[in-house]
This record gives C-alpha cells, structure tokens and sequence, in this order.
C-alpha cells in the first residue's frame, strides 16, 4: 500500500489530459492578486504591489464570522474574492464588497460528510486557474476548484496533518509538507495531485524526509524557482526544486519548540538583480544565509540577529513569526517574550544592524503574526488588541512612526492581508475584519 495518495473527484479536466500527452508544457502559476498565499508570493516577502489604508483614522467596513477560531490568514482570489479558512469546513469564499458567503467547500459531494479536519495553520494558496490549495490536521492536501468543488485532495497517512501552508510556484508545483510524527515530510506536488520528484537518494515516495518538525511553516523558493528552502524549526535546508535532491542543511536552533504557534518560514530577499540572502527564524535569532551555496557549504552565516535583552528584563525576547520586506530590502521583523514585553524591528539586510525598533506598551504577542507591507512602505501588523501602522522608512533617528492603530475585538493568531487597494483583512478570533478609510 502506498504511503500517500492522491484522489480526484470527477473526470480528468482538459489541463490534466493536455499535461499527461505533453508533459513539458508549463501548468499555471500564482494568482495575480493583491495577495494570493502566505506572505504574498514564493519569496514570502510580504510585500504586495498595492497600498493598504492610510490613516489617520480607518474604519471597519464589516465583519465575517467563520466557524471557528483563525489560525491563519486569508488569501484573495484574481477576481478579489476573499478565501477563508473556516473550521472543518475547510474554506469558504466570501465577497469583498457585503461579506456574504458565495460557497463553502462542497464536502458532501467529495467525500459523503460534511466536514474535515480544521485547517489549523495552512495558509490557503490560490493558483491563477482560480484551484485552492489548503492543507488540514485530516492528514490531506485539498485542491478545491473556483466553484466550491473538490478537485482532488492527497493524503498523508503516518499522523501527517498538513498545517503547512502551500507555495505555488510559476510552473505550477505545489510544495507542501507533512507533520508524520516529527520525520517532517516534503512534497513537490504536480497540479494534478501526483507527486514530482522520482525516488532518489533523498526522495522516497516522491517526498523528502526533513528529519524533523514540519508544523506551521511554508516553503520559500529562490526567485528563479530552481531551490526550495525549508525549516524544520531546527535546521534550515536548502533542496533542488528539479528533483529534491538537498544542496545544503544547516542547524540554527538546538531544539525546536512544542508549540504550534511559531512560524519559522523562510524569506529570499532580491535586490533586483539576483537573490542576495535567505532568511531563517528560529527561537535563538533569524540568520542570513548565502541562496546560491553549493553543496559543501559550511553554514557561515551572512549575519545572525538576536533580539537584544529587554532593558530591565532578564530573558531575550524571540523570533517567532517570518520577517517581511520593504522594498529596499528593509526587514521586518517582531520579537517576543510572553506577552508583557514585544518589539517590531525594522533591519539592514547588508548587516542584521537595527535601523529603528518600536517597544510596544500594549500586552501582545508576535506568535505567528508575520508583517504586511505596502507598496508605498507602510508596514502592517496585528499585536495585542490592536492593528498597527508604522512608516517602513522610521522617524530617522532609530525610532518609529505610528501612522495610525485600530482597536480589534477577539484573539489575534496570525497577521492582516492587504486585499485590495486600502483594504487591510485582520482575522481575529473567528471572525476576518475589513479595515478601510
């Protein structure tokens, strides 16, 4: 019996017969949206090319209520339509204009119930032929057509919950990964469901073996999509997105925490000509590494930032959320430690030095709540009780630029999406939350 399996629901579509008469051909990408998967793109930058609102003074244009609490953020569909995870109802579609429901996942029909297993911290992915792809603790992959309808899902047995969230890259593959009792399994997934990458040295069933916990993270890939970087939370590994062979592998934590909450997914940043680093998070700091090492590489770090001590408190706070980039490269980054002391960070990408830091005064975390940046440098982030607005460019003096900060009702676990042009998201407790002018 094989050790994972994928299942379609229907007749093949006449992409899936086209790519198995010519399988050279190029499947579809990413969506062209505002922000279609985690962190935006494959680079995870989280970075959009539109601006979110602007202050001083936004509102609530409405609110939408899922079945049950936010672990991860919504994505937004070409068409702008919102795709939020809903409990073990997998996803529903909302409209961006009266937040009323267009479908939820037509389970039934796929399967014979009507739920599945929560989608935890899988981040949806939407792919510019409209398919939704979105991982849940049922052990499974879901691919979900722009209709409501099942297209396929792959099962991951072995207590493979997929909280991973899926990148999508411009060829079509979708990465993905598996819990499976802390061995952390891989995939490179064709759009058909079927595994790409053939047994190997490294491959097995079509996956790699990470060697540890793959929970809450998402795979980044460099920007000629020809590496793959991932994080077990212990070691940060560098694979050949051709056939998964490892390139390199390196240790940045002694040991990764128990909780689910953290997200340590890795971010490439581009100058515009090539890729210059690939960040890793872990609890002991975020690292810089050089993308384009080759094997044998001895894992020198760029740089190493590790949030200094809190004054007055005797334990350093830690990185437990991905970093976003300005355009200039800026890095974005917050810091915590519990929810009495936190510090969002904005650093050069040449050195890891500080360029300015915002102590925040308000109980919070930055558990799993990654920045959201403009395309005019405004960086958004959800801390405590509140959605914070800063000016990416600081007040020049190593300080920073409140623009604006909303009160939110409900939990915070995870960060705001910027939907639209001066549309934030904020998911909160179970309820997603449009912010405007």
């Amino acid at each position: 019996m094989p050790l994972a399996s994928s299942v379609r629901r229907g007749a093949p579509t006449l992409a899936v017969l086209v790519f198995l008469a010519f399988p050279g051909i190029a499947f579809a990408g990413l969506a062209n949206s505002a922000w279609p998967m985690f962190q935006h793109d494959a680079q995870h930058t989280g970075r959009t090319d539109v601006n979110g609102p602007q202050g001083p003074t936004p509102v609530i244009a409405w609110e939408f209520k899922a079945k049950s609490g936010h672990k991860s953020s919504p994505v937004v569909g070409e068409d702008g339509t919102l795709y939020v995870p809903n409990g073990k109802f997998l996803l529903v579609a909302v409209d961006p204009d009266t937040a009323l429901p267009i479908w939820n996942v037509d389970l039934i029909g796929a399967i014979g119930k009507g739920k599945v297993g929560l989608p935890d911290r899988s981040q949806p992915a939407v792919s510019d032929t409209g398919t939704i792809y979105q991982g849940a603790r049922d052990n499974n992959l879901w691919a979900t057509l722009p209709n409501g309808q099942v297209d396929w899902f792959f099962h991951v047995p072995f207590d493979g919950d997929v909280t991973m969230s899926p990148t999508i890259a411009q060829d079509g593959t979708i990465y993905m990964g598996s819990e499976a009792l802390s061995k952390g399994w891989f995939y490179a997934m064709n759009p058909d469901g079927t595994t790409k990458w053939a047994d190997s040295a490294y491959i097995e069933d079509g996956r790699f073996t990470t060697g540890g916990s793959l929970k809450n993270v998402s795979a980044a890939l460099n920007t000629t999509e020809t590496r793959v970087f991932a994080s077990n939370k212990i070691d940060a590994i560098a694979i050949d997105a051709a056939n998964g062979d490892e390139i390199w592998r390196c240790e940045i934590a002694d040991k990764g925490p128990g909780s689910r909450q953290p997200n340590f997914s890795p971010v490439v940043y581009n100058d515009g000509v090539s890729d210059q680093i690939v960040l890793f998070n872990s609890k002991d700091g975020l690292w810089a590494f050089d993308p384009n090492a080759g094997p044998g590489f001895d894992c020198t770090p760029l740089w190493q930032f590790v949030p200094p001590n809190p004054v007055d408190k005797s334990k350093k706070e830690e990185i437990l959320s991905a970093a976003a980039l300005g355009a200039d490269g800026t890095i974005y980054v917050g810091a915590s430690k519990g929810k009495k002391s936190s510090t969002l960070y904005a650093l050069d990408p040449a050195d890891g030095s500080i360029i300015w830091k915002h102590e925040h005064i308000d109980r919070g975390t930055y558990n799993n709540s990654q920045a959201a940046v403009g395309a005019d440098g405004t960086v958004y982030v959800s801390h405590g009780k509140f959605v914070h607005a800063f000016d990416g460019a600081g007040d020049g003096g190593g300080g920073s630029v409140v623009k604006f900060q909303i009160p939110i009702k409900g939990k915070m676990k995870t960060g705001p999406i910027i939907g639209a042009p001066g549309v934030l998201y904020v998911p909160a407790g179970k309820r997603i939350y449009k912010v405007t002018d």
